[in-house]
């Protein structure tokens, strides 16, 4: 059998021991980390299985529970595919179930030559989305399954980031007023509670370093909606954490292309005087600071 057959196998397996009675249950893609499979329930919507590849089950369970806590969290200020539900073994969770969002990924409006101007807008409402969710603190009393990212210099409450922000883990539909709007904010493998600057570390470099038009106007829709300029030092610290982590494990790193850059942005920030968060296009002081 080999190891598609397995994780389908799995899947029903799963299933059934949670109490689920399925009319179909498809493959839907595999990744590092799961297996997906769009199901068909018999008394219910079409739903998506997450399960865990079978090596990674005992290090994802907590990762499974922060995700449906992240994703209950933001469910008011966010479109998420909430409730996501646990389905349990003796030893915790080992997969998820949650619905399934409309929208495609707004990743894929790239291949399109004239997207410009609706990538732009995509960015935008992104750039509020992300405003929006920075606003959820983590506080001394907080009760929480999510992990927390320390950060020197970071010495505020630190606030829920999705840890993977990019066009890719967004889903879009045609809006008539604003052109496009989000359906889902998808993919919460990476969430924590850790500095701001984490994600527009990750919006700088999926984003804004190879299409800087879209960092510019992501930035600036993010500090219009509330979001906080970021701390030069603090960014500074997370993009250098982040390039070197993706040049030492991350795929795409393969295409040496990409290897280049990344290792040529490293140099550049190694320069005395580099700034950061030059990327964006900071540099006018736009009045509200973290502190």
């Amino acid at each position: 059998m080999n190891q598609e057959a397995r994780a389908l196998e799995r899947a029903h397996d799963v299933l059934s021991r949670a109490g689920y009675a399925s009319r179909q249950v498809q493959p839907a893609g595999t990744g590092s980390q799961h297996h997906l499979f769009v199901v068909e329930l018999d008394d219910g919507p079409m739903r998506l299985l997450r399960l865990p590849r079978t090596e990674l089950v005992e290090r994802l369970r907590p990762v499974l529970q922060a995700q449906a806590e992240a994703v209950l969290r933001s469910s008011r200020l966010l479109p998420t595919a909430h409730p996501i539900e646990l389905l349990p073994s003796i030893d915790g969770p080992e997969a998820s179930l949650e619905p399934i969002l409309p929208g495609v990924r707004a990743s894929d409006l790239r291949t399109d030559d004239g997207a410009g101007n609706d990538l732009s807008r995509i960015c935008i409402e992104l750039g509020r989305a992300l405003a929006s969710l920075h606003e959820i603190r983590k506080h001394e009393d907080t009760l929480t399954m999510i992990r927390t990212v320390e950060v020197d210099g970071a010495t505020e409450p630190p606030c829920l980031i999705h840890g993977d922000a990019h066009l890719g883990n967004l889903l879009v539909e045609p809006d008539p007023q604003r052109g496009w709007k989000i359906t889902g904010v998808i993919d919460w493998s990476f969430c924590a509670w850790g500095p701001p600057e984490a994600d527009l570390v990750e919006m700088a470099i999926c984003e804004a370093e190879p299409r800087p038009h879209l960092g510019r106007v992501f930035y600036q829709s993010y500090v219009d909606a509330g979001g906080l300029p970021p701390r030069e030092a603090v960014f500074h610290e997370v993009l250098v954490r982040e390039l070197r982590r993706r040049l030492s494990e991350h795929r795409q790193a393969q295409d040496m292309t990409v290897r280049d850059r990344w290792t040529r942005w490293l140099d550049a920030l190694d320069r005395p005087g580099a700034s950061a968060t030059r990327v964006f296009a900071v540099g006018r002081d736009s009045g509200r600071h973290l502190t």
